[in-house]
């Protein structure tokens, strides 16, 4: 039985460099996919908590939102344009992704400007890079 000890130990190890490498490629996939969702369904407690500082949201007590970015702009958003969705901004803006908040439309026009976020992945972390409003 001891002969097959090692080729089974190489094999876990094998499988364990695997996962951990997967996890690693993967990672920002994650946070980028898991800020999203928060921020798309107003769990805005748990995308804060995603934020790298300065960067920061905030519910207000009137439903809008409040964004920080980097540079420590703070930009409203209405309640009536939320949510976010994920995409809508400029190919060559700044970061790794974008969420825009549409608001409601008339004939097909938006009744108010989009509000675009800017974002970038930092190691495992979010931070809002610029908010176009």
């Amino acid at each position: 039985m001891s002969k097959f000890k090692k080729p089974i130990l190489g094999v876990l190890c094998g499988f364990a460099v695997f996962y951990l490498a997967t996890w690693f490629v993967f990672r920002s996939d994650r946070t980028t996919q898991d800020f999203a969702d928060h921020v798309y369904r107003a769990r805005y407690n748990e995308a804060a908590e995603m934020l790298t500082a300065p960067c920061s949201i905030k519910l207000e007590t009137d439903g809008g939102l409040t964004l920080v970015d980097r540079a420590g702009k703070s930009t409203f958003v209405p309640p009536g344009q939320l949510p976010f969705k994920v995409g809508g901004g400029r190919p060559d803006a700044p970061g790794d992704f974008s969420m825009t908040a549409l608001g409601s439309s008339t004939n097909g026009r938006l009744d108010a400007p989009a509000i675009i976020m800017y974002l970038s992945v930092e190691g495992g972390r979010i931070c809002i890079d610029h908010v176009d409003s």
